[in-house]
């Protein structure tokens, strides 16, 4: 099973709608791209339980998909968090200020 999902289809700096982001589906598991704000929220109200959701990748360490990031990490179901060192770098250097 393969496929995609989109989540929001707005901008950061659109205040009425959700940030892009994307569930790659693998043999139904997820992997969350540039998950955006509330971004579990939203799984739920489509029906999408967010535990299923194993790996997220941040492309870029932008408000509008780290805040995204953030709020995954800290649920309790566990993910796997794929990014480059760069990206990683600047996203501690936020979250730990």
């Amino acid at each position: 099973m393969f496929g995609i999902t989109a989540i929001g289809a707005s901008h950061g700096f659109d205040h009425c709608e959700s940030t892009s982001g994307f569930i790659l589906w693998i043999d139904r598991k997820g992997i969350m791209i540039d998950p955006p704000p509330f971004s579990s929220n939203a799984l739920r109200l489509e029906g999408i339980p967010p535990s299923i959701i194993e790996k997220i990748i941040l492309t870029h360490c932008h408000a509008d998909h780290d805040a995204g990031t953030i709020h995954k990490l800290i649920e309790s179901q566990p993910v796997e968090f794929i990014t480059t060192k760069t990206i990683l770098g600047s996203f501690l250097r936020k979250y730990s200020a």
